[in-house]
């Protein structure tokens, strides 16, 4: 079956845990970040419902990082605001190809309020990824509003190139069962089966492992391809071992590094002066290592530097890699831009 992972973006009190609630057939593990999902139009579509407060950038990252699609919740009691835009150039950062905009809580709304927002929306997002995106008002207690919305979302793209590549398993997090443990995440590309070989990267956490069962939405499978929620069995290693982040990757797919050299794609509206010292997390799926940077040269909106991270990361060429200044603070745009590992 076609599966996406569509992220749930919105600031305090816009209204998306709720639609999200309204949403779902199926709860998923529940911390920091929430998985939901449901099935229409045969599609399975998995539900990321992120932090709504603003302490949580690299979260959000991370989730927006491993999403096919966005649903950006906006309400109309509250508008348009500095964490709004923070969301609008994360995922434009990020590049977002796909999503919907809800305008929520419409149904307490004048249609005059409503229509003013969705104007002042559609000049906040030009020039964006989300510039053409669907702007959508939602009301929460109409049965046909949330058929359409799942209709919407069942009929965004999904990307079969995906399956083609090496298989890549971000996990997020991991338990025991009958004397396995079951390491849960998206099967961000490729195909795994029972019985497939691969490796758990990044260090320290390197090891040869062996699948020796799969799940989909808590079913029975033999197989799995890009795009599925999963869990997959592993003998010989402990949960604890399989920390979100952790990601099971096919040999020598990937590169580990802790230390090299950085370019990065600097936001036009980040105005902090990036030099040598500053430290700023680096976004690759879920792992957020902290990167201190060095021998820094500036071209334009572009810099090169040496970089030392505080643990090993992997990555390969598919992964989207965002740079976030955490320790700003509140209502300072902490998205730095666009890296590439050179």
């Amino acid at each position: 079956m076609n599966s996406l992972s569509v992220s749930v973006i919105g600031p305090y009190k816009s209204g998306k845990s709720t639609l999200v609630n309204k949403l779902q057939q199926r709860k998923g593990a529940e911390e920091d970040v929430s998985f939901f999902s449901f099935k229409y139009g045969g599609k399975n579509i998995t539900l990321i419902d992120t932090p709504g407060d603003m302490d949580a950038p690299t979260i959000i990252a991370s989730v927006l990082s491993i999403s096919d699609a966005v649903v950006f919740c906006i309400s109309s009691d509250i508008g348009i605001n500095f964490q709004v835009g923070e969301l609008v150039i994360l995922a434009n950062t990020i590049g977002i190809k796909q999503g919907l905009i809800c305008i929520t809580k419409a149904d307490i709304s004048t249609s005059g309020e409503v229509d003013k927002l969705a104007k002042n929306l559609a000049l906040l997002l030009k020039g964006t990824v989300m510039e053409n995106f669907e702007v959508m008002p939602v009301d929460i207690n109409s049965d046909q509003t949330i058929a359409d919305i799942r209709a919407k979302l069942s009929a965004l793209n999904y990307d079969s190139n995906n399956i083609n590549k090496p298989f890549k398993l971000l996990i997020d997090h991991a338990f025991e069962s009958k004397g396995l443990s079951i390491a849960v995440g998206t099967l961000a590309t490729g195909k795994l089966s029972v019985h497939t070989e691969g490796i758990l990267a990044p260090l320290p956490f390197t090891k040869d492992i062996s699948v020796n069962g799969i799940q989909i939405n808590q079913e029975e499978s033999q197989s799995a391809e890009a795009g599925d929620r999963v869990g997959i069995a592993i003998k010989g290693i402990w949960p604890w071992d399989l920390p979100r982040g952790v990601e099971v990757r096919q040999q020598k797919s990937f590169r580990t590094v802790k230390d090299g050299k950085i370019k990065i794609h600097v936001n036009k509206l980040y105005k902090q002066e990036i030099r040598d010292g500053v430290k700023l997390n680096l976004i690759c799926n879920w792992q957020t290592p902290q990167l201190s940077l060095t021998n820094i040269t500036k071209e334009g909106e572009t810099i090169i530097a040496s970089f030392e991270a505080e643990k090993d990361f992997c990555f390969d060429g598919e992964d989207k890699l965002t740079l976030i200044n955490k320790d700003l603070p509140i209502r300072v745009l902490r998205v730095v831009g666009k890296a590439e590992i050179l």
